[in-house]
């Protein structure tokens, strides 16, 4: 099982690498006065990342609060 994880982690990370390399064309993002040009690939992982741990912290706040009724239901 180890093994399969290690082979799924480097084609993973090959992945990324090769969509890196081939995104190399600058953005440009704006934001109300503020603004910054960067390679495509790297907003799209930003932004992976991003999605990833918002995701997480709202699926865990939402568990909690689940968590929380069921123990005031049980009293």
């Amino acid at each position: 099982m180890k093994l399969i994880k290690s082979i799924l982690l480097v084609l993973f990370i090959g992945v990324v690498t090769l969509f890196t390399f081939q995104n190399l064309s600058t953005v440009r993002l704006n934001f109300l006065s503020w603004h910054v040009e960067m390679p495509i690939s790297i907003v799209s992982i930003s932004l992976y990342v991003l999605g990833a741990i918002s995701g997480g912290l709202l699926f865990s706040m939402l568990k909690s609060l689940s968590n929380r009724d069921s123990i005031k239901n049980k009293t």
